[in-house]
């Protein structure tokens, strides 16, 4: 991290911030993993009885064609998020830039 990573003046990288949303998410899957895990330990029949219900249903559905759908959405949504991606990377590079050449 940076010298003046608890200051709130000095902007965080890019890095820095995805590496706080990914420590953050996995601490939120963390916490809910183990609120499961408590109500299944709780009440078993009903979490049984939950997984045979999702799985009779997951098993009507047209999983192939739903599937497919994803993709398409996901292969049309990439080269926009690859482009935003490439000019935040850029933004902050020129950030990093202006930042040195002001010491």
């Amino acid at each position: 991290m940076s010298d003046g990573a608890n200051d709130p003046a000095t902007p965080i990288s890019m890095e820095e911030g995805v590496n706080v949303l990914l420590s953050n998410a996995r601490q939120g899957i963390r916490h809910r993993y183990q609120k499961c895990e408590d109500r299944i330990r709780k009440s078993p029949i009903k979490a049984v009885l939950g997984a045979v219900a999702v799985g009779y249903i997951l098993h009507r559905l047209p999983v192939r064609a739903i599937l497919v759908a994803k993709v398409r959405v996901l292969s049309a949504l990439t080269p926009p998020a690859l482009l935003l991606f490439g000019a935040a990377k850029l933004i902050d590079y020129l950030q990093k830039q202006v930042l040195t050449k002001r010491k």
